[in-house]
């Protein structure tokens, strides 16, 4: 009686542990079919895929960081990013150094960035630098941001950072050049325009285009900020 209690607790425990283990499997294949099918570029039919294993298996981390990076692909940031966060929550060690999860940070910090909400593309910017701080274009990006609400001192400081690890980007250079010239420091940044200009071949309309557009920014959070200011008085 006692070997036939034992044995009918096991069976009861072994059970569940067989679900689970089927549920585990089950999932990764769906997951293994979403990977094909993003391969062959059906994204609708790879969130479907992953869709389908986090239905199965909503601790699958995997499943949500595949499922993010395909809906990077389809245009949905928002989506991708939250599938990335739920990503980190679940397995830390797959958002170190991730370059999906920095990139869609770094797309949606941008376009927040064009929208003039600096605080919201800040807030992109410091996760990208969080999850891959050795990315020399987050720094590039947030220097920017730092530079359109008028903080020169911290965007000279993410120009630096992003210079060291890559000292190939002739915008980083002018956007430095910019940023010490509104300090006062003009012979550096002169040199930083000539490295620029240099580093893009002596072509220098882009290097102008894309600093005229870096002051239409600073104007427009000027002209907004101005505009708070005198609602409050």
């Amino acid at each position: 009686m006692k070997r036939f209690l034992l044995f009918a607790v096991g069976l009861l425990i072994a059970i569940p542990l067989t679900a689970t283990a089927q549920r585990t499997q089950s999932a990764k294949k769906y997951v293994k079919q979403g990977i094909e099918r993003f391969s062959r570029n059906d994204i609708v039919g790879a969130i479907a895929e992953y869709d389908r294993a986090i239905g199965i298996d909503p601790k699958n981390a995997d499943a949500y960081l595949n499922r993010g990076k395909a809906r990077r692909a389809a245009g949905d940031l928002d989506g991708a990013i939250d599938d990335y966060e739920v990503t980190v929550n679940l397995n830390p060690d797959l958002a170190v150094s991730n370059h999906d999860i920095t990139q869609a940070y770094l797309n949606r910090g941008y376009i927040r960035s064009n929208r003039m909400d600096i605080e919201g593309a800040l807030a992109d910017f410091d996760r990208a630098i969080k999850y891959d701080p050795n990315d020399a274009e987050a720094y590039f990006k947030r220097g920017r941001a730092f530079l359109i609400i008028g903080n020169a001192k911290f965007a000279i400081a993410d120009f630096d950072k992003s210079i060291a690890l890559d000292d190939r980007n002739p915008l980083v250079f002018a956007e430095r050049g910019f940023a010490r010239q509104t300090q006062g420091q003009n012979s550096e940044a002169q040199k930083d325009f000539e490295h620029g200009l240099k580093l893009n071949n002596d072509l220098r309309l882009m290097l102008d285009l894309h600093l005229l557009d870096l002051q239409m920014q600073i104007k427009e959070m000027e002209r907004r900020q101005s505009a708070i200011k005198k609602n409050i008085a």
